[in-house]
């Protein structure tokens, strides 16, 4: 694979107290571990950066009753009486592809799909014991909400696991219509599936995390884009008592998904279901790959739905509802975000009618801002990248430190030849996510500054993940100068501060739009 798949882009006490058996392996053995539904054999394996050291995998592990009844809320998992081969990934969730040029880039090579997807993956170094008490960090994959898995090669956790000496856990959940069902036969609180899983996924790892060595009291979620936004709305109304301590969002944004309404009519005409009152049922009972195949064929979209418990309307609504989690946050963005999304947007005057409506004034004072000898691509990619991404990210961290949350910021503006989908793609949106994971591309052009800068990404992460109140090891947002971290490909190590203003600069234009619209 030439670049990134990342562009796609969460029961009780008796049950963790006899989640009690955990063993490392040696070559030859295989690590067990004892949760609630019982007994789960892993792998051991070595990592990409050591010949010598290992880390133990476990692979596929039901966090819900799986397959999931279809539009309907996970459910627990079932207990099993043989021991689980937790060895191999399990199949993505369905997957939908916006354009061709997506399923060019983020299904190569094509990953297995099924509706049976309710799993995730534990990942802990070796010589973990029970009761070794071991920050850990659930991962939520992005992907719009309309594809990704935990299973692609840039999320695996081994490196990131074993180097800073945590437990690493990601998870799967349902997209597109399978995750967020529009049907009208459905009541809002009946509809984000997706975001269901995630909780679901959060609930098993606080009552079995310590199986593997993790220490439930001290879980960090993360995610990037649509996987930042699903940490924002799990920030915004957190399960009570609190299952997580810390919060890292990357590139948080959620896009147009579509009118919900329109592609549920649309889906169920193609199958056949028409409007009838037994509609919910007759798409229920239709083959998946057929589901698949209009999905991947019609302009369908299926947003989350505002249901005030599992996706608010704005992290502002969550402040005013006195829900917001009052726990540490790390956030930030790249340089270069639109970049390589230029291909499924349309023109700039479009996408800025799009944001200001017909106020031309605001056009026009967005359009100075950038530089007038800029292409077509290059305008819309700076459109984007600074409305969706870095605006709206400096919106949500100046909103929760003034609402009391430890808030911390980074700006990502490296590039890498080995980890670019065209030569001009800069800081791509997902492009630090393979620096974070350890994972870049090992090559003839992997450069020491990318093994630097990736070393210090992995511990940045960790620190935060290890004592969320002391930070990833740089200023909080204070809403001054000096308090946004840069990441880049520059300098010895890569690393410094810069003034939040220069790269905050151009959000004068869109704020107000951003504040109107309580689009954070």
């Amino acid at each position: 694979m030439g670049i990134s798949k990342l562009a796609i882009i969460t029961l009780s006490l008796v049950s963790s107290l006899t989640a009690a058996h955990s063993s490392c392996a040696t070559d030859g053995a295989f690590p067990t571990a004892t949760v609630a539904g019982g007994v789960v054999i892993g792998t051991t394996t070595t990592y990409p950066l050591s010949s010598a050291a290992h880390i133990n995998k476990y692979l596929g592990i039901p966090f819900a009753q799986s397959p999931p009844v279809r539009f309907s809320p996970p459910q627990k998992p079932l207990p099993w009486n043989s021991p689980l081969n937790a060895t191999q990934f399990k199949p993505a969730c369905i997957q939908q592809f916006i354009s061709d040029d997506f399923r060019a880039i983020f299904d190569d090579p094509p990953l297995p799909e099924s509706e049976d997807c309710l799993y995730l993956n534990v990942f802990a170094p070796t010589g973990t014991a029970v009761d070794s008490g071991k920050p850990v960090m659930l991962w939520i994959h992005g992907g719009s909400l309309q594809l990704g898995s935990a299973s692609v090669p840039e999320y695996d956790g081994s490196v990131l696991a074993a180097q800073q000496d945590i437990i690493v856990v990601t998870t799967n959940y349902r997209t597109n219509v399978f995750g967020f069902p529009t049907s009208p036969q459905l009541a809002p609180e009946e509809r984000n599936l997706g975001f269901m899983d995630q909780r679901q996924a959060l609930a098993w790892v606080s009552q079995n995390i310590r199986a593997f060595g993790g220490d439930p009291s001290k879980v960090t979620i993360f995610g990037e884009s649509a996987g930042a936004y699903s940490v924002k709305q799990i920030l915004a109304n957190p399960p009570r008592p609190s299952q997580f301590r810390g919060a890292i969002m990357q590139s948080q944004a959620l896009g147009d998904q579509g009118d919900g309404d329109k592609s549920w009519s649309a889906l169920a005409d193609a199958l056949g279901c028409g409007s009838t009152t037994s509609q919910l049922e007759c798409v229920r009972s239709r083959p998946t790959d057929r589901i698949r195949f209009i999905l991947n064929n019609q302009t369908l979209g299926f947003p989350p739905t505002v249901d005030n418990k599992t996706n608010f309307g704005s992290l502002g609504d969550g402040i005013h509802a006195h829900t917001v989690a009052n726990v540490p946050l790390l956030i930030g963005t790249n340089a270069d975000e639109g970049s390589i999304l230029t291909s499924v947007m349309p023109d700039s005057q479009t996408l800025l009618e799009g944001i200001f409506g017909n106020d031309t004034r605001s056009q026009a004072l967005a359009r100075a801002v950038y530089p007038r000898n800029a292409t077509e691509n290059e305008l819309k990619s700076r459109i984007v990248t600074d409305y969706l991404y870095t605006c709206l990210t400096s919106t949500i961290a100046s909103t929760l430190n003034s609402a009391g949350l430890k808030v911390w910021r980074y700006f990502f503006n490296a590039s890498f030849p080995n980890n670019r989908p065209f030569s001009r793609a800069g800081a791509w949106h997902t492009s630090e996510i393979d620096l974070v994971f350890g994972t870049y591309p090992r090559d003839n052009q992997t450069t020491d500054q990318q093994i630097r800068l990736s070393k210090h990404m992995q511990q940045s992460w960790a620190d935060f993940a290890k004592d969320p109140l002391g930070g990833p090891g740089w200023a909080r947002v204070r809403n001054g100068t000096g308090d946004l971290h840069i990441f880049e490909a520059n300098g010895a190590s890569g690393t410094g501060s810069v003034n939040a203003e220069s790269v905050d600069g151009v959000c004068k234009v869109y704020l107000p739009v951003i504040i109107r619209k309580s689009f954070f």
